[in-house]
């Protein structure tokens, strides 16, 4: 039998698929750069599959269909533990999302595509009649106006430009996907450092958006030089490749500042603060349980004084294998997650101090206070209450906060409390925009997650820092709620050039035991390096843990992993963490803290810039 040949109709349908093919492979690699897979170097080869599919096309909405694809296939991979919640929102959001890899693609077609050539310029009727040597001379004049600077300088400085623009793109448009609609930052391209230290250090100049800017520039690079290289073998003359080496020493500076940068913020002063944090491990179905209150308020007792228990046991050890003088533990905070008590906090406005329920009021002056001298930090709902008599009821449509409260020692409870009020809301998590206006946003909620809408939470408005008492002097708490954590240019309002720490209380129970809290801990570790302050998470399910100004999860004096964990590693655990956080006394203010996201600002207008360019020339 004679071997069964492609025919040119099956060929063709090959030719057709492998940019769709491409593009969902490049989805899928791009998706096990970020935990649950964790493979970070896929960072750099994720696109060398996707840029020769959108570069063979030429117009805008080929770019967007293989640009979306591409996008569509990262997203509902790398959202696969929002199924826990709702598939079809899981769904949806992927589809949404998509439309930001699909509006770079449309970027990366035109503006961003070396291979496309201009078409000449249609035949006014001048040449008829001249043969064709009018006609060829024609051609060749249309070929020396869109040829570009000649030789191998010309070739690595029109492959640079158009890596530029195709970076550019993309640190501008996923900046534009963290802001826009309240913005989802979630696991942009530049967190895919987040086990790679030494190249995340540069967040602290670009934000870590700005970190997406080197992979997508070097694999245009790497792919453009490719190319050059496979003609010029074939012609059997190869070329210097001034763009490669651009490339690498960009990278390599990126390094160099790296190493640099971590071993300058070892070198700082810090102000040491002690830090317990309990982790109770609470399933969400027990978290609004009527039923299940007690037993989570007198796990909250069970946890820290267990914690509390531990410290006194290593103390006593110290203090007898020791022949001089020791340093007994004993914690500066006593950290609980988000809405770790099923009882809400209450004010009454105008009024002074908060109003707490007779069990959380209870466990706190009795059962937690004696325990130590520490300042007690929890997530807590706030609710507006006013007076009926000599009674205090919830305020009908008053306001309702999600909050940390830090209860500070010396003072009478009710007077020693104070709070932050969470600015950033989960839209369609605490807050439906436009319920009033469109009700039946309502009910698309109750149809995606299969429970009623609890009810919009209001939005805080200080920035102003926590300022709380600890053993070496005061601190300044930059707080943040839930993701938060994960929004630069909010918690950037907080830095002040004074010693300061972030807390961040959250509970990722939502998501069972999914990589959700996982990815939430590796997008939260680029707020420490942007910043260069130290962080401190406690989380209900994990990931509870401190991290340093330079993102790393070890104690740089001590050498301890600072991660509530069992045994094998796994972070969905009951348990505390004794550990310290080092915060710098000076308080440096890092070039992201003050100018934010100058960096994708700055992408946006250059390829705003090249865009009107073009369309110029193509005027003219």
């Amino acid at each position: 039998m004679r071997p069964c040949r492609p025919t040119v109709s099956m060929k063709k349908q090959l030719t057709s698929l492998w940019p769709l093919i491409a593009a969902i492979v490049s989805g899928a690699l791009l998706a096990l750069c970020f935990p649950g897979w964790n493979v970070s170097g896929f960072v750099w080869l994720w696109m060398l599959p996707l840029l020769p599919a959108i570069w063979r096309g030429k117009k805008k909405r080929y770019g967007f269909l293989i640009g979306y694809l591409a996008g569509l296939a990262f997203w509902l991979l790398n959202l696969k533990w929002l199924w826990t919640v709702s598939g079809l929102g899981a769904i949806g959001l992927a589809a949404f999302l998509a439309l930001y890899f699909g509006l770079w693609g449309s970027v990366a077609v035109s503006v961003g595509n070396p291979w496309r050539k201009k078409s000449a310029k249609k035949d006014d009727g001048s040449n008829k009649g001249k043969g064709i040597e009018a006609k060829i001379a024609s051609k060749q004049a249309a070929a020396k106006s869109v040829a570009p600077l000649g030789g191998a300088l010309g070739d690595s400085l029109r492959s640079l430009r158009f890596a530029f623009i195709n970076a550019a793109a993309w640190v501008g448009i996923e900046w534009l996907r963290g802001w826009l609609f309240t913005g989802f930052g979630w696991n942009g391209l530049g967190v895919a450092f987040h086990d790679t230290p030494v190249l995340a250090q540069a967040a602290d100049l670009v934000g870590v958006t700005g970190l997406s800017f080197m992979p997508v520039f070097m694999s245009a690079v790497l792919i453009q030089t490719g190319r050059r290289l496979a003609k010029e073998a074939n012609a059997g003359r190869l070329k210097p490749r001034l763009d490669f080496s651009v490339a690498v020493l960009l990278l390599a500076l990126q390094f160099c500042y790296g190493i640099w940068r971590a071993s300058d913020v070892a070198s700082w002063e810090t102000q040491r603060l002690r830090v317990l944090l309990v982790q109770e491990n609470i399933p969400q179905t027990l978290k609004w349980d009527e039923q299940a209150a007690f037993r989570i308020i007198e796990g909250y007792r069970e946890g820290t004084e267990l914690g509390m228990q531990a410290l006194e046991k290593s103390n006593k050890k110290s203090v007898e294998a020791a022949e001089g003088e020791v340093e007994l533990k004993h914690p500066d905070f006593v950290i609980w997650p988000e809405s770790s008590l099923p009882r809400p906090l209450l004010f009454v406005d105008g009024e002074a101090g908060h109003y707490f329920y007779g069990e959380v009021q209870h466990l706190i002056d009795n059962e937690i206070r004696p325990l130590g001298h520490f300042t007690l930090i929890a997530g807590m709902n706030e609710f507006e209450a006013e007076h009926e008599g000599e009674m205090l009821k919830w305020k009908e449509n008053g306001g309702q906060y999600n909050s940390i409260v830090a209860v500070k020692p010396g003072k009478p409870l009710a007077q020693s409390a104070v709070t932050y009020r969470k600015m950033h809301l989960v839209v369609f998590g605490e807050a439906i925009p436009f319920r009033e206006e469109l009700p039946f946003l309502a009910d698309l909620f109750k149809f995606s997650a299969g429970e009623d809408f609890g009810g919009n939470f209001s939005q805080g408005k200080s920035t102003d820092p926590l300022v709380l008492p600890t053993g070496e002097g005061d601190m300044q708490v930059i707080p943040c709620v839930c993701y938060e954590d994960t929004v630069g240019r909010l918690t950037r309002k907080f830095v002040r050039a004074k010693p300061q720490v972030i807390i961040n209380v959250t509970n990722d129970g939502w998501f069972k035991e999914s990589e959700a809290a996982a990815q939430h801990m590796a997008n939260a570790r680029f707020r420490a390096i942007e910043l260069r302050r130290p962080m401190i998470r406690s989380a209900n399910t994990g990931v509870s843990g401190i991290v340093s100004a330079t993102g790393s999860l070890v104690d740089p004096v001590t050498g301890d992993r600072q991660v509530v964990e069992d045994e094998n590693g796994n972070h969905f655990t009951r348990d505390q963490l004794y550990g310290h956080a080092y915060a710098p006394v000076k308080g440096p203010v890092t070039l992201y803290a003050l100018a934010g996201d100058w960096f994708p600002w700055l992408m946006l207008a250059s390829l705003a810039v090249t865009i009107v360019r073009q369309r110029m020339k193509r005027q003219m």
